[in-house]
């Protein structure tokens, strides 16, 4: 009996008008100079949506599509696989039936993964598709590490004896302050992959609280003991350049990090306040300028007076409202709407 020929991903994207002959042409050709696939290409060109060429895709290779934006229940096997594994090759468990696991994936080419969970789990698998980006979000949202505050807090006190601190709890810029580094490291990664907007780092008088910002209502970690206050406020200090010795002024400063492969951007402010400088960071993720004017859900008559008002030669025009109200991701957009070769833009 023959083989049923597989359609064309291009062929499923036009049958359901995504995109036209002609653009996948030009996704092609783009492919074959920049050596991607076709649907990479089509996605960078923007001529068609991720979520678009994953369905296309699924449809391609008679695979299920899940829609992780409907599907926000944490699935009742995340323990199968160990979550180093999950992080690096981008799979996440679902079900179980029998010796049969159910599994996300997002390329359906990738049968070294498949093999590889096939002999670690020793048992078969039932791989369904979903989007590379809504994949690595909801893996950051409800896949988190053990490690807590606490625990590195403990692992730091293990490595005392590795720090430099003088008597005003100043801490040595040295390679022996690494546990200090990761226990600041690991504050502001957990506090990304959380979705916060903000850290609040708040001297209290017998303890340091961590604050996290999620969606408008800041939420406490654990605490940090009291005594290693001046080497996690000063390690903040370092990394955003503000002047270690100046504790009376309040001072600003700027992070720049990868995490989880996207450059994250922090605005930090250092304010003395009773019991020590308090320390905020406001996270801001480049994603924010990607949204467009249209998605910031003005109404049709807002969203024409806005274009042409940030179009205008001249003038001034403010961005005002409460914390998380969304005037960055504003002002992004509308930096990103502006941003062409032929304009000058500078920001201070």
């Amino acid at each position: 009996m023959a083989r049923k020929k597989r359609r064309k991903l291009g062929e499923i994207l036009v049958q359901w008008g995504v995109i036209t002959k002609a653009g996948v042409e030009e996704g092609l050709e783009h492919a074959r100079s920049e050596n991607l696939r076709i649907g990479e290409a089509l996605v960078a060109l923007g001529l068609a949506g991720e979520e678009d060429v994953t369905k296309a895709l699924a449809s391609q290779y008679d695979m299920e599509f899940i829609d992780l934006d409907r599907n926000v229940v944490v699935p009742s096997e995340i323990s199968a696989i160990p979550e180093d594994i999950i992080r690096k090759h981008l799979v996440l468990p679902l079900s179980r039936e029998g010796n049969r696991l159910k599994v996300i994936i997002t390329d359906p080419l990738d049968l070294e993964t498949l093999d590889m969970l096939r002999f670690r789990l020793n048992c078969e698998l039932d791989p369904c598709l979903a989007s590379k980006s809504k994949l690595r979000e909801f893996i950051d949202r409800f896949i988190k590490s053990d490690v807590s505050i606490d625990a590195a807090v403990q692992d730091l006190e293990r490595d005392t004896e590795q720090m430099i601190i003088d008597q005003t709890g100043e801490e040595g810029l040295d390679e022996e302050a690494a546990p200090i580094i990761r226990l600041v490291t690991m504050i502001i990664t957990e506090a990304v992959r959380m979705r916060a907007s903000d850290i609040h780092i708040e001297p209290m008088g017998n303890r340091v609280r961590v604050r996290y910002r999620i969606d408008g209502v800041c939420i406490e970690r654990d605490n940090i003991p009291k005594r290693m206050q001046g080497p996690v406020i000063n390690r903040f200090k370092i990394m955003s350049g503000i002047d270690l010795a100046e504790k009376r002024l309040p001072q600003d400063g700027r992070i720049k990090m990868i995490i989880s492969g996207s450059d994250v951007d922090f605005r930090v402010s250092c304010l003395p306040s009773n019991h020590g400088e308090s320390i905020v960071l406001r996270i801001l993720r480049p994603e924010s300028a990607k949204l467009g004017i249209q998605a910031l859900g003005f109404e049709d008559s807002d969203y024409g007076r806005f274009n042409r008002i940030i179009k205008r030669p001249n003038g001034v025009f403010m961005v005002t409202g409460p914390t998380g109200s969304g005037k960055t991701t504003t002002l992004y957009a509308a930096l990103n709407e502006l941003n062409r070769p032929d304009r000058k833009i500078i920001t201070a």
